[in-house]
């Protein structure tokens, strides 16, 4: 029964989600790292070493000229400690979840409606939470790995082996959106 159940949710999300896409309009725009004034950060938070490499990432990015926020969802129903920092981004959990595991939370309806410069997908996984807050962002350049189920929501898709850790992710990604010229 709990198969069908997450099967349901599973089709339900999925076709809410491409239901809103199919409406979403964006001002779609390449931007360079080096002009860019706002960037948004998506991941899944998998354990403290990765929530550390994502918050020393935020800071080797934000300037006086740059703001960076980060958006984690913890698949868990609490938030671990080592999130609750100053200044590390915005957690979200599996509470902050309506029945078909879409998000309910005003902040992160106010995250997808906030149009950065640049959104970054620093995931690995294919939760159908990360593929609605991406593909529904209305940020003006949208960067992220090659994967299944994902591809029409990036401007910008990076090859990376399947393994590849996310710090390895972001050192491309940030090469690739510093030599890109912006229109």
């Amino acid at each position: 029964m709990a198969g069908i159940l997450s099967t349901t949710q599973q089709f339900i999300g999925e076709t809410v989600l491409n239901h809103k896409f199919s409406k979403l309009r964006r001002d779609k725009k390449v931007v360079n790292l080096l002009e860019a004034q706002t960037i948004g950060l998506v991941y899944k938070v998998n354990d403290e070493k990765l929530f550390n490499a994502v918050k020393r990432l935020i800071k080797d990015l934000t300037s006086d000229k740059r703001q960076v926020m980060a958006l984690g969802f913890v698949d868990d129903i609490t938030i671990p400690d080592y999130c609750v920092v100053a200044y590390s981004g915005y957690y979200f959990n599996r509470k902050d979840l309506n029945w078909y595991k879409l998000p309910k939370s005003d902040y992160i309806n106010t995250f997808i409606n906030k149009e950065y410069d640049i959104l970054i997908d620093l995931s690995t996984s294919n939760d159908l939470i990360l593929q609605y807050i991406i593909g529904l962002s209305r940020a003006k350049f949208k960067v992220g790995r090659q994967r299944r189920g994902f591809t029409k929501y990036y401007d910008l898709m990076i090859r990376m082996k399947r393994k590849a850790p996310m710090t390895d992710f972001a050192e491309q990604a940030i090469h690739y959106l510093t030599v890109l010229k912006s229109k």
